[in-house]
């Protein structure tokens, strides 16, 4: 039976890690459902729409890209749309955006961003089609949050790892791609396994602080499914 084990929202909270916007936090930390607030605050046609937003703007997608999204086509081929929605994200989410602000300040600078756990990250200027230089946006944005939520998702599997010897789960790792982890095992160990990576989880904050000596504000979680493949996958309620 295969377990997989998923971190939930880890390139947003990963972003809220690093940017300490105060909006965003107190959604994750109020358990509030931010897509369903970003629905309505944006007016966009559904959650999902909404939800998959959140996630490309982290990366300050652009009014151009959003247009020409097969995603995004059907609410709005118009730039200046989604440049208007970019706007309001961003008026939302202060924090975020002043921190990509100094993220450009840093790139431009010819130095190097530096993330809370030590990894740096030294982003060259790109050029347009002119030649002349221009500040690489997706890239600057996207390196410290993945690069960072690469470290999260690699404390968790150490610490998965560990305790599943200690509790003498018979299982094996398959894969973990991202933020997955995935593990085969017998049925009637489904949901012990599915508890030990909620708790891994949970304790990331605490085993961050014991590696780095950094105090990482942001609750961590995961969800877990099961199932015969990767297609046919069932949701582990946990208590």
């Amino acid at each position: 039976m295969l377990l997989q084990c998923d971190a939930s929202q880890l390139e947003w909270r990963t972003a809220l890690e690093l940017s300490a916007d105060e909006v965003g936090l107190a959604e994750v930390f109020n358990n509030e459902d931010a897509h369903a607030k970003n629905q309505l605050a944006f007016d966009l046609p559904s959650r999902l729409i909404a939800k998959i937003f959140l996630f490309r703007t982290i990366f300050r997608g652009s009014g151009y890209a959003f247009a020409n999204d097969p995603d995004f086509m059907h609410v709005s081929a118009s730039p200046a749309f989604w440049d208007g929605m970019n706007e309001k994200f961003y008026a939302k989410y202060k924090g975020l955006d002043r921190k990509h602000q100094e993220w450009m300040a840093i790139v431009a600078s010819g130095s190097p961003i530096v993330g809370p756990l030590g990894r740096s990250w030294t982003i060259p200027m790109g050029r347009d089609y002119k030649g002349e230089l221009k500040l690489p946006i997706n890239a600057l944005t996207n390196y410290p949050v993945q690069g960072t939520g690469a470290d999260v998702m690699t404390i968790a599997r150490i610490a998965a790892y560990k305790r599943i010897k200690k509790a003498k789960i018979p299982c094996d790792f398959i894969s973990t791609v991202h933020d997955s982890i995935v593990v085969d095992t017998h049925m009637k160990y489904v949901q012990d396994l599915a508890a030990i990576f909620d708790a891994v989880f949970r304790d990331i904050p605490k085993n961050i602080k014991g590696a780095f000596g950094y105090d990482w504000k942001v609750p961590m979680a995961c969800e877990s499914k099961y199932g015969p493949n990767m297609k046919d996958m069932t949701k582990v309620l946990t208590q």
